[in-house]
């Protein structure tokens, strides 16, 4: 049969093979009436013979098989998108494909493409991509591949048609091959599809960042998605009692008095903040100043051991051998370097704020240092610095260990990031951004390894700041080429050693073992940095998908590092769950920051995502369930626990509410399915057995009931600005403990968490009254704020509150 023939015979209806797709044959059929007039004289039955006796001899003649033909143009039917990432498209306008993922959908005379295709909508061909020819079985040449081309299908069924065995082997497997792309091209999920194309609809502005506008433009604040004030915009029922307080019974009397309560407790903080004048604004040298604020030497050993207990795990700062050396020699009164007494006052500074009772903060300095008064004087001293000495490894160290200690005080995170900016810089105008091993034998092996020590240290204060703060990174990964410090001990390391000791397992423990866990997690928490910047042109979830299935392996990993059994007394069960809650933050700090614009702003954000950030906020909500509250030591964790983590706390909290009002809603229920299920580690409330990776399904009662029990750890350590973001968490979980919140019942829950407050501040409702009596504004309105020149807009009434809650144009 001729050419003629196997067209005509092609064009009738078939029964397709299994697994061919239908579309393929009509597109084989058209393929062979483009062959060129040698291969349409010389029928397949003849040429085939041919080919099997010269392909032994001279396979260089195998390029002589029948070419590619050349198909022709069919009219584009398929919008550019669907086109380009090859899925069916529905020849709409827009089509459902580029509706589904919020895309753009132009045709091909709307986008100035080709007008014209020579493939099937489908399976649009590569101009790039070579041509890839078939083989019959045997004769395929090295680095040629077999794949169902429209042309070998052709003449694989003419030579089926025609009786050749031949071609069913070869047509066999190109049926195979369709199969296997059309399941993975055709058939994928529909979830699976939207994440692998089109651009994420990322949340509404006012959900991921708010601006601070005041004074006429001229004062303005940035704030990041963790920030209350952003995140109280995705609870329209707490954002409406605010502005519409003035009209509800009691609503502005209480946000009134927490407005009081705030100020008294701020200008408390600020006045303990205060540095003591004599040690400040003496005129004695800075050093003696420094003597004479140092407490006595059994109160230094308590503290420098409390420190180096605490504080010297994931950010290594100092080489506790040199240190104790120089600690000694102080003592003995053969102080023998000018950067000792700033760093010990540093250290005595950090460990103040958990082991005093002054915590840090009051005068009385019987068991303590006063952590301001030790911050400025340190301060005192780098400022005197000149020239040379301001690049000197110890002043460096000195730097980084203020930070360190203004951290425990500070109420403004913005200043500390500003710092750091100072200390980046500085360390990198010192090389501490290379290896040490690039200047070669100048610089000693024991220094070398201390510089890696402080450069990671740096490296990670700035990724946990910019993620607090939403900023980007001052060194992002590519900038340094540093490497991570060893698993060492710090006896390991010494003066004038010849080189390193191998670095040992990380699940051997060791002097250095969080930093170093710390340093394998740091590239994917620079990257969380950079996408959190950038969220709203994020195109594609894989990405944030690939980033956190990194942090909860890594997460994963801790429980085995530091496991939960074999723990045989109280003090080693205190140190290993410090240290496994240090490293668990590290990690789960920037998966929730990952996760959150967009579980809690995106409709259609994958339900990995929204399962894994509520998981994340109550690990960190349950992290003191492991602690026995009977425990001589439990007040200190707790301590520690809020005074590091209440900012985590806070942000956790109202992620959780968040969940809450989504399952009491039940349009999008996601996160609860099944009220009364709980796990098996969580049938009580006495000690559960906490373990992340289990952590899965809670009824909205039980997220009530974590939120509440956080709530009220932030109310009884408040201290500073702490009652705005007390005041963010109380409004937000009463406006979602029910479905159909209720006015009055705000009013009295507020009044509840107000009443807890007080007491925590020694303190009385009508002792704050009284205190802001000559601070209020002449012109006093009513309740209704009758008279006032913005009754008229809530917003605006809403700022007469002192903007303390909201700000400028947040309506």
């Amino acid at each position: 049969m001729g050419a003629a023939g196997q067209y005509d015979g092609l064009q009738q209806p078939q029964q397709p093979q299994p697994g061919l797709p239908v579309q393929m044959l009509p597109v084989a059929a058209h393929s062979t009436t483009s062959q060129s007039p040698h291969s349409q004289q010389t029928p397949p039955s003849q040429q085939t013979p041919q080919k099997q006796q010269t392909a032994p001899q001279q396979p260089q003649l195998l390029p002589h098989y029948p070419q590619r033909s050349v198909k022709r143009p069919r009219p584009v039917k398929s919008c550019t998108e669907c086109r380009k990432r090859k899925l069916r498209c529905d020849r709409l306008c827009p089509c459902s494909q580029c509706q589904k993922s919020n895309r753009a959908c132009k045709y091909a005379a709307d986008a100035d493409g080709q007008l014209d295709s020579d493939g099937s909508d489908v399976e649009a061909f590569e101009a790039s991509r070579p041509h890839k020819r078939n083989y019959p079985p045997g004769t395929t040449p090295s680095g040629a591949s077999t794949t169902g081309e429209p042309s070998s299908l052709a003449a694989a069924v003419a030579a089926a048609k025609n009786g050749d065995p031949s071609g069913l082997p070869l047509l066999e497997e190109l049926s195979l091959r369709m199969e296997r792309l059309e399941k993975q091209v055709m058939v994928r999920s529909p979830a699976a599809t939207d994440l692998s194309a089109g651009r994420v609809v990322a949340a509404t502005a006012d959900t991921i960042r708010g601006l601070s506008v005041k004074n006429n433009c001229k004062r303005t604040r940035f704030f990041g998605q963790g920030s209350p004030r952003v995140m109280l915009n995705l609870f329209d029922d707490a954002k409406a009692f605010i502005q519409q307080h003035q009209n509800i019974a009691g609503g502005r009397e209480v946000l009134s008095d927490f407005r009081a309560t705030h100020h008294f407790m701020h200008e408390n903080y600020a006045q303990a903040l205060a540095p003591i004048s004599v040690f400040v604004d003496s005129m004695m040298p800075v050093q003696k100043r420094m003597t004479d604020i140092l407490p006595q030497k059994e109160i230094c050993d308590r503290l420098v051991a409390s420190y180096v207990d605490s504080s010297e795990t994931i950010y290594r700062i100092l080489h506790i051998p040199s240190f104790t050396e120089q600690y000694n020699l102080y003592w003995s009164g053969k102080q023998q370097s000018e950067s000792f007494l700033p760093q010990l006052l540093a250290v005595l500074s950090t460990a103040s704020r958990f082991e005093t009772k002054s915590k840090g903060i009051l005068h009385e300095r019987a068991d303590g240092v006063h952590n301001p008064t030790s911050c400025a004087l340190v301060r005192s001293w780098l400022d005197s610095l000149k020239g040379k000495q301001r690049v000197e490894f110890e002043s460096l160290q000195v730097e980084v260990l203020l930070l360190h200690a203004q951290r425990m005080v500070t109420q403004r995170i913005n200043d500390l990031w500003a710092q750091l900016g100072y200390i980046v810089r500085n360390a990198m105008s010192m090389g501490l951004h290379r290896d040490p091993s690039e200047f070669g034998p100048r610089m000693s092996i024991f220094q070398g390894e201390l510089r890696r020590r402080l450069w990671f240290t740096i490296l990670d204060i700035d990724v946990h700041l910019s993620i607090a703060l939403n900023m980007p990174t001052t060194v992002r990964e590519g900038d340094f080429t540093c490497r991570p410090p060893r698993n060492l001990d710090d006896v390991e390391l010494f003066e004038g050693m010849r080189e390193l000791p191998p670095s040992k397992p990380i699940d051997q423990m060791t002097d250095n073992q969080l930093q170093v866990y710390g340093a394998m997690t740091l590239p994917a928490r620079m990257k969380v940095c950079h996408l959190v910047n950038n969220i709203d042109s994020i195109r594609d979830y894989q990405e944030v998908l690939d980033v956190g299935a990194k942090l909860d392996r890594f997460l994963e990993d801790i429980n085995y590092i530091f496991p939960r059994q074999g723990i045989l007394n109280d003090t080693q069960k205190s140190k290993m769950w410090r240290s496994r809650v240090i490293l668990d933050m590290h990690a789960r700090r920037p998966l929730l920051a990952l996760y959150r614009s967009l579980a809690m702003g995106t409709p259609d954000a994958p339900p990995q995502i929204t399962r894994a950030h509520l998981r994340s906020s109550m690990v960190i909500l349950k992290y003191l369930d492991e602690i026995d509250p009977r425990q001589p030591f439990f007040p200190v964790i707790t301590s520690m626990y809020h005074q590091m983590l209440k900012h985590d706390i806070t942000q956790a909290a109202l992620s959780v509410c968040y969940y809450i009002q989504s399952a009491h809603r039940a349009s999008d229920n996601m996160i609860v399915g099944h009220p009364q299920r709980h796990s098996p580690e969580y049938g009580g409330d006495d000690y559960p057995l906490y373990k992340p990776e289990t952590l899965s399904i809670w009824s909205p009662e039980r997220l009530i009931s974590t939120v509440e029990k956080s709530l009220e750890i932030l109310t009884t350590h408040a201290s500073g600005n702490d009652a705005k973001e007390i005041l963010a968490v109380a409004l937000t979980l009463e406006s979602v403990r029910k479905p159909e919140p209720r006015a009055d019942e705000i009013v009295r829950g507020l009044y509840g968490v107000l009443d807890v407050l007080l007491r925590s501040s020694n303190t009385t409702l009508e002792k704050v009254r009284a205190s802001q009596q000559d601070t209020r504004e002449p012109y006093r309105p009513d309740g209704y704020m009758h008279g006032h020149p913005h009754m008229s807009n809530p917003a605006s009434a809403a700022q007469y509150l002192g903007g303390w809650l909201i700000w400028d144009g947040w309506d």
